[in-house]
């Protein structure tokens, strides 16, 4: 069984029609630029070993069943939040709608101790079936939100992960200016 993931490499605003082309937003997107205020903008790859310190994101539940998670940065106008896997190793990850699985890169696979088990075939808008190899976590959580059992997709070039829609795909979404709000279905 091959699965398809699709993550996107393009810096601007867009979405890929039903021939894989791909169809500037531009308009729709407030902020497409990536902001470089954060410090650890500059390393994508910082990540906390035995982190049992670690404090999650403040979240606010304003009702039952809506969270609400801060946006630490942007990259490529695609916000960037705090991710913490099994149970224990956190990473900063841009929080992608057009992924549909958790891609982590190779230093986080080693950190992470992943057991590759497969191949799956990744598109993205500037390739097609790429094969990537998938393992499996104990876990993936975003303050609160917790996925058991998560399938992950190693990344041979890539320099951050992407959380895909695998992660968020039981909630309703709003991307703000400096939060992302999950709502419960």
């Amino acid at each position: 069984m091959a699965i398809v993931a699709l993550a996107q490499e393009n810096s601007t605003c867009f979405m890929l029609d039903s021939n894989g082309n791909s169809v500037n937003l531009g308009y729709l997107c407030q902020n497409s630029s990536p902001k470089n205020t954060h410090p650890s903008y500059q390393n994508p790859q910082r990540y906390q070993h035995n982190n049992y310190n670690y404090q999650p994101p403040q979240t606010y539940q304003n009702q039952k069943g809506v969270y609400t998670i801060p946006i630490k940065s942007r990259r490529g106008g695609i916000p960037v939040i705090d991710v913490k896997f099994n149970d224990r190793y956190v990473f900063e990850m841009m929080l992608d709608t057009g992924a549909s699985q958790i891609v982590i890169t190779k230093q986080m696979a080693k950190t992470l101790k992943v057991q590759h088990h497969q191949n799956v075939f990744v598109s993205t808008p500037s390739s097609k079936r790429v094969a990537m190899s998938s393992g499996y976590l104990y876990s993936v959580s975003v303050a609160e939100l917790y996925y058991d059992n998560p399938l992950v997709i190693t990344s041979p070039s890539m320099d951050m992960g992407l959380l895909g829609q695998s992660f968020f795909s039981g909630y309703d979404m709003t991307i703000k200016s400096d939060v992302i709000e999950f709502r419960e279905r």
